[in-house]
């Protein structure tokens, strides 16, 4: 498939799920894609998210704030990550074939996974950004 235009959205994915109905080989892969390697994947990446970002916080300040006291709501973007990666591959699950959604409900279904992979992504690089903001930003000055 490497030849056609597939965007992540609504319309994209609905000519995504046409194409893999016409090719189930490739529709059996997606699913195995989506039952194999994206079941482990999404936890692996967040836990490593969680773990630079605790690992970084300590000693680092984030807007004039010491990090430790906002790691709660630092480490909630990794699990959101993973929450949002999930859900999205639940849906991915419940569009493609050998699913067979009614139109509307496909409709949605494209809809939602189209925003779900931008909240993915969104989650995914804003933790990045801020771990590397946290290791390598200022640090404050000890104090004699």
């Amino acid at each position: 498939m490497p030849d056609l235009d597939i965007e992540s959205t609504g319309q994209g994915l609905l000519a995504l799920k046409s194409l893999l109905e016409t090719r189930p080989e490739a529709a059996e892969l997606l699913r195995a894609m989506h039952l194999g390697p994206d079941l482990l994947l999404p936890a692996v990446l967040g836990l490593f998210l969680f773990l630079l970002m605790r690992q970084a916080a300590p000693g680092a300040t984030l807007y004039g704030r010491p990090a430790e006291r906002l790691l709660p709501a630092l480490t909630a973007l990794p699990a959101a990550y993973v929450a949002v990666d999930y859900a999205e591959n639940i849906l991915s699950l419940m569009l493609f074939p050998p699913a067979m959604p009614a139109s509307g409900t496909a409709d949605l279904l494209a809809e939602a996974i189209s925003w779900l992979t931008r909240l993915k992504f969104a989650a995914l690089v804003i933790s990045g950004i801020l771990i590397l903001r946290l290791t390598f930003g200022p640090k404050p000055e000890n104090e004699p």
